[in-house]
């Protein structure tokens, strides 16, 4: 297990390696350039030239890719923006990746602790009004996209009953666990909303996979083996059935780990959360270089570090997995 590690963390330097220089590239290749506007107005060519210089626009990609790669290396240093002057792509990560890093892990927990319970429920209960209702409401819950259950939990439950505030996220509480918020009433009365409403989404998402795997595993042989050398139904499930079963879930929990944990641009732009979200989205409308390329390699060191989680998982679930 231990050289198995270690060839991934060596293989993530070749993959994000090549991540950054696609991204570098092919984010300029995109007609227009960062200076083009300012506002609704076009700059005059020689602003544009004198910008263009001090960020080293004017030299070839390669030079500024190697200048790129040398900050990066060396000094851990992503690059200024382009639209928000005098901040630097760190600043924005800095500031705003904690937010969706709570809102993200939040929506998550919620979603693995309604998911997985109602897909086993829904598994073990086959062909019965519950299996029925549960397979209901997720198909409802996929249905549903946030940009419209955001909206309307705000009407209900911020509009009509007072419950919640509209939007915002609450004031930045101490952290624990790296990312996790500790539980202050003014926080979790913004959370509220946002966390339920990106993570029904998910918990339906993951019910409907737990429950299809789970009543493809009980239905193997030495499932039946089991229940004929007399263990309790508990047992079987528990023991033999359940861990099995699972692994398709964290299969999919890698990705979706790695996406909600740096950022969702609708649920955050629908509650007003300054999260990461929105710089995903913006900094390609607003060519702004360093952001494009400082989230999407932020996203990757996310998502390859997740995968080899749950590559480390399987050994754990299935005993019969080796990576040696």
């Amino acid at each position: 297990m231990t050289r198995y590690i270690i060839r991934r963390i060596l293989w993530f330097i070749p993959v994000l390696f090549a991540i950054i220089l696609a991204t570098f590239v092919f984010v300029r290749a995109i007609p227009g350039g960062p200076f083009d506007f300012a506002g609704d107005k076009s700059l005059p060519p020689q602003v544009v030239a004198n910008l263009e210089a001090k960020y080293h626009l004017n030299e070839p990609v390669w030079k500024q890719f190697g200048r790129y790669l040398y900050d990066l290396i060396v000094k851990q240093d992503l690059g200024p923006s382009y639209r928000y002057r005098g901040r630097t792509v760190n600043d924005i990560i800095r500031d705003a990746l904690p937010i969706s890093a709570q809102l993200g892990a939040l929506a998550l927990l919620l979603a693995l602790l309604i998911g997985i319970p109602a897909g086993i429920i829904a598994a073990l209960k086959q062909n019965t009004p519950l299996d029925y209702a549960s397979t209901f409401v997720a198909i409802l819950g996929v249905s549903i996209p946030n940009i419209v259950m955001g909206p309307l939990l705000i009407w209900i439950f911020a509009l009509k009953l007072n419950w919640f505030p509209v939007a915002r996220w609450g004031a930045q509480p101490p952290f624990f666990l790296g990312f996790l918020p500790t539980p202050t009433p003014d926080f979790w009365r913004h959370a509220v909303l946002p966390v339920v409403t990106l993570g029904t989404g998910l918990s339906a998402s993951i019910a409907r996979l737990t429950r299809a795997s789970l009543l493809q595993t009980i239905r193997e042989d030495y499932i039946r083996t089991a229940r004929a050398k007399g263990l309790a139904e508990r047992v079987v499930i528990v023991r033999h059935a359940l861990k099995n079963s699972l692994i398709p879930v964290v299969t999919i929990l890698g990705p979706m780990f790695a996406a909600v944990l740096t950022g969702t641009f609708t649920t955050e732009q629908i509650f007003g959360i300054p999260g990461l979200g929105k710089h995903f989205v913006t900094s390609v409308g607003n060519r702004d270089y360093p952001v494009v390329v400082g989230t999407t390699l932020l996203y990757s060191v996310f998502l390859v570090i997740a995968n080899l989680m749950v590559d480390i998982t399987y050994a754990w679930l299935d005993p019969r997995i080796r990576y040696d």
